[in-house]
C-alpha cells in the first residue's frame, strides 16, 4: 500500500514539474530579445526621459543651421540678382486706341461689324440715313448748274461790248462848223464812255459769277462729302473694342460709337525711380504676361517717360542708412517696353491692352 502511494505522489510531482517548464518557455517565446541576452533588459527611468530631449535638440541645431545656410544663399543670390536684373510686376499691356467718331449727325441704319472683329482701313462700320443728305446734295448740284448759266451769260455780254476810244480834243476856230463838229465829237464821247463803263459792269459782273460758280461748286462738294459720311469707315486696321452703337440710334457728330484696337501691342513698366539708374534703352527685357503664365516673351526697353506715374511707400529695410536723402515716397516712373516681333507671333491678337505683366530688365 506504501509503495502504490509513493509511486502516484511521485506521478504528481512529475506532472507539475512538466507544466512548470512548459509556462517558462511560453514567458520566454513572449520576452523581447536581442543579440546578448534572450530577455531584453529594462531601461531606467531616467534614461527614457533623457532621450527625446537629446533627439529634439539635434533636430532643433540641425533646422538651425539649414534656416541660417538657407537665409545666406537666398541674400547671396539677391544680391547677385539685383546686380545683373531690375524686375517690376507694376507692368501692364497697352496699344494704340482709335475712336471711330461720326462726323454726321443721323439715324443709324445698320451696323456692319461685330464684337472684336478685325476690321481694314475703308472697311464700313456703322451706315446712317441717307435721304436728308442726298436732298442737300441735289440742291447744292442744282445751285451750281444756275451759277454757270450766270457766268456764260455774263461772259457772252462781254464780247457783244465793243470798245470805242474816245477822240481827243483839239482847239479849233469857233464857226458854226466847228460847233457842229464839237457836238458830234461830244455826244460820241459820252456813247464810248457810257460803253465801256457797262462793259467794265458786264467784266465785274463775269468776276462775280465765276466766284459764285467756285463757291457753289465747294457746296455741292461739301454735300457729297456729308453724303459720303453716313458710311461711317475705319481708318486705321485694329480690332472692334467697344461698340456703344445699335440699329435706329440717334447720334450727333463727334460721338464716339466704336474703338478699333490697333495691333502692335507694347508694354508699359512703372519702375522705381532708385532702379533707372542701371535702364538704358536698347536693353533685354523678358516679359511674362499672367493671362499666359508658360510662355515668356521677349522685348527690348524703347524709352523713358519724362513724368512720373506715382508714389510707393519705401520699405524700412530698402533705406540705405538712416541718413539717407532718400525720402519715404519713391516716384513710379513709366519705361516703354517694346515687344520682338517673332516673340509675339501667333500671340497678336490676343495680347490685348489692360493685361497685367511683370518685366525684367537685363541690365549687366
Amino acid at each position: 500500500m506504501e509503495h502504490i502511494d509513493s509511486s502516484q505522489h511521485n506521478h504528481n510531482l512529475s506532472g507539475l514539474e512538466e507544466q512548470k517548464t512548459v509556462l517558462e518557455q511560453k514567458v520566454t517565446d513572449l520576452a523581447p530579445r536581442d543579440s546578448n541576452s534572450d530577455i531584453k533588459k529594462p531601461v531606467p527611468p531616467s534614461k527614457r526621459h533623457l532621450l527625446p530631449k537629446v533627439v529634439l535638440g539635434v533636430l532643433l541645431g540641425a533646422g538651425a543651421i539649414a534656416s541660417g545656410t538657407y537665409a545666406y544663399r537666398t541674400w547671396q543670390y539677391n544680391q547677385q540678382y539685383a546686380m545683373k536684373f531690375q524686375q517690376t510686376d507694376n507692368a501692364y499691356v497697352t496699344a494704340n486706341i482709335y475712336k471711330v467718331t461720326s462726323r454726321v449727325g443721323g439715324i443709324v441704319t445698320e451696323v456692319a461689324v461685330n464684337d472684336n472683329q478685325v476690321v481694314s482701313p475703308k472697311d464700313v462700320l456703322v451706315k446712317l440715313d441717307k435721304g436728308d443728305y442726298q436732298v442737300s446734295l441735289t440742291q447744292a448740284k442744282a445751285s451750281l448748274e444756275l451759277a454757270k448759266q450766270q457766268a456764260a451769260l455774263a461772259a457772252e455780254n462781254i464780247k457783244d461790248a465793243i470798245t470805242i476810244n474816245v477822240p481827243e480834243s483839239k482847239p479849233t476856230s469857233v464857226n458854226k462848223n466847228t460847233q457842229a463838229t464839237q457836238a458830234a465829237n461830244r455826244n460820241k464821247i459820252l456813247q464810248a464812255r457810257t460803253i465801256n463803263q457797262q462793259r467794265e459792269i458786264n467784266q465785274q459782273k463775269y468776276k462775280t459769277a465765276l466766284a459764285t460758280v467756285a463757291q457753289k461748286q465747294a457746296d455741292a462738294k461739301k454735300a457729297e462729302l456729308q453724303l459720303s459720311y453716313t458710311n461711317v469707315t475705319a481708318l486705321v486696321p485694329g480690332k472692334v473694342g467697344n461698340k456703344n452703337v445699335s440699329v435706329g440710334q440717334q447720334v450727333q457728330p463727334g460721338q464716339t460709337l466704336i474703338t478699333v484696337v490697333q495691333p502692335n501691342p507694347w508694354i508699359i513698366a512703372n519702375f522705381k525711380e532708385t532702379q533707372l539708374e542701371k535702364i538704358q534703352p536698347g536693353q533685354n527685357v523678358t516679359v511674362k504676361i499672367a493671362a499666359f503664365p508658360n510662355r515668356k516673351f521677349r522685348g527690348k526697353v524703347d524709352s523713358m517717360s519724362p513724368t512720373s506715374f506715382g508714389k510707393v511707400a519705401v520699405l524700412p529695410e530698402e533705406n540705405p542708412t538712416a541718413n539717407s536723402t532718400l525720402t519715404q515716397d519713391v516716384q513710379r516712373i513709366p519705361v516703354k517696353i517694346v515687344f520682338e516681333p517673332e516673340s509675339i507671333q501667333g500671340y497678336e491678337s490676343r495680347i490685348t491692352p489692360g493685361m497685367s505683366a511683370v518685366a525684367v530688365v537685363e541690365t549687366n
